[in-house]
């Protein structure tokens, strides 16, 4: 084809420059959303906007401290508000909670998208009540005896360590701790996998929060191409790989009829697979004459229980691992205060075995635990979809927009916290934890596993400060670095420390 009879051009390269072109205009066409409202964000990249990659919530973090409380990135060609101001928060994580109930859904595979994490609306504040009772006091004081004894199991195992001058990975061991209090006090069984850090139950857990390279490319090809994502999920191709859901989904498969055929043990256990297995909702009776009846609305299904189990196993084993594990670090860099914190427990316990009532005397291990926890929140970016759009403080939210609340970035704001980037336990004596502590959520999607998570923390720290201390070696890292993970804070190296006995 002749361009102005001047230049013989053949018709494929004329159709590839127009396809070109208008791939480009399709894939920036919207990218000035944010600029016409004044709104400041980092440039996108034509089609797959800012989300490249599994560096995304670090990258929200760098992008807080250049444009503020208050900008925008782009998901694809899909704008997104990352909001740290706290009085919008508020808005959004409590006032109008009902309007952003949901979390941006993420593409699980089934049955963990049923999961408490991934469901929305009526389903979600059913399956919530649900569950709840299992995180009251009454069960968490049961619950005590089992922490302990994994307690002491990972004492002795920081024993048998004491001395090493080339130090050890401290997750290991708090890892394989963790996965033995999840699989006692959920589901009343004892897999002993701190005697095998390669123990199954450890494997697939770590599995799903260190995803391989073709799932982290996989990541990045649906977020480019939505459409794709479901498709991906399905596949097992994602950062969640089917056959570890499978093998999480089969066990309590079987735990599940076990409790069917053994009626006993269903009737007597008190742990959280028996709760799923037994609660039921109250209910209004529409024909009662206004008059409140119990009654069950639905047990959960059993693939509900299963996704539920699922998370309780995951979730439950990455996040205390990991607070774990930055605690130690903290303290064998900041040996007075882990003095401190032993002394406290040596004067208000004694040899008392740690209780869920008599760990509440522990206020300076409860500010160091908070410290740690702001310093490193293990979920350091949380999500909010918007149900209907609304206007706060001169913002418009789109119904369907996802909002990023980069709790890292609250947490190590100047203006909110005096020297943010230092570990100081006692600015919790005096700070209350309001908006600017995020490190379980905030409001009525606040974390439901807190408490336990909280309480087995202690407990841990408890046992094992009073027979070891951490100290750093030459491998030890002074500052912490971050790997890619899109769903937890992890380290991109190991932490290794030194186990010393506690003279």
């Amino acid at each position: 084809m002749e361009i102005l009879g001047l230049v013989d051009v053949p018709l494929y390269l004329l159709l590839c420059l127009a396809a070109t072109v208008l791939i480009y205009i399709y894939g920036t066409w919207n990218y000035n959303y944010f600029k016409k409202q004044g709104i400041p964000g980092p440039a996108p990249t034509p089609c797959v906007g800012n989300n490249v990659g599994q560096n995304f919530g670090h990258k929200v973090y760098a992008w807080s401290k250049l444009y503020g409380d208050v900008f925008g990135v782009f998901l694809g060609r899909t704008p997104a508000y990352v909001i740290s101001d706290l009085e919008v928060l508020k808005q959004v994580m409590v006032k109008s909670f009902d309007n952003f109930r949901n979390r941006t859904a993420l593409k699980f595979p089934f049955p963990f998208n049923l999961s408490l994490i991934n469901l929305e609306d009526a389903a979600w504040k059913r399956v919530r009540n649900t569950i709840s009772p299992t995180f009251t006091g009454v069960k968490l004081k049961q619950m005590c005896g089992s922490i302990n004894d994994c307690g002491r199991t990972l004492t002795t195992n920081f024993s048998k360590v004491m001395g090493e001058n080339r130090g050890i990975n401290v997750k290991d061991y708090f890892g394989a701790f963790s996965m033995d209090v999840i699989c006692q006090t959920a589901f009343g069984i004892k897999v002993d996998s701190q005697t095998d850090f390669n123990h199954p139950f450890v494997v697939n857990a770590k599995r799903l929060f260190q995803p391989t390279k073709l799932a982290q490319a996989f990541s990045v090809v649906s977020g480019a191409v939505p459409p794709l994502e479901p498709i991906i999920a399905k596949l097992g191709l994602g950062v969640f790989p089917r056959d570890t859901i499978d093998f999480f989904e089969t066990i309590t498969s079987e735990l599940m009829k076990q409790r069917g055929n053994d009626k006993t043990h269903h009737q007597q256990g008190t742990d959280f697979l028996k709760l799923m297995m037994d609660a039921s909702i109250e209910g209004k009776d529409d024909n009662a004459n206004d008059q409140t009846v119990k009654h069950s609305v639905r047990h959960l299904s059993r693939d509900e229980v299963i996704a539920q189990s699922i998370t309780f196993f995951i979730a439950g084993y990455e996040t205390t691992a990991s607070t774990l594990t930055f605690i130690s670090h903290c303290l064998a860099m900041n040996p007075d205060v882990q003095e401190k914190a032993y002394n406290e427990i040596k004067e208000m316990l004694g040899n008392e075995e740690p209780t869920y009532e008599n760990i509440g005397k522990l206020k300076y291990l409860d500010n160091v635990i908070s410290e740690t926890l702001r310093l490193y929140p293990p979920g350091y970016l949380i999500t909010r979809s918007v149900s209907e759009t609304i206007e706060i403080k001169g913002l418009t939210f789109s119904k369907g927009q996802t909002v990023f609340i980069p709790v890292m970035a609250i947490h190590r704001n100047p203006e909110l916290y005096e020297d943010p980037d230092s570990f100081k336990p006692e600015r919790f004596e005096d700070q209350d934890k309001t908006m600017a502590f995020q490190a379980f959520g905030y409001g009525p999607r606040i974390c439901i596993g807190m408490r336990l998570a909280l309480t087995e923390v202690k407990v841990a720290l408890i046992n094992v400060l009073r027979a070891v201390k951490f100290e750093r070696v030459p491998d030890t890292p002074e500052v912490l670095t971050f790997g890619p993970n899109p769903n937890v804070l992890q380290t991109d190296i190991d932490i290794i420390l030194k186990v010393s006995p506690r003279c």
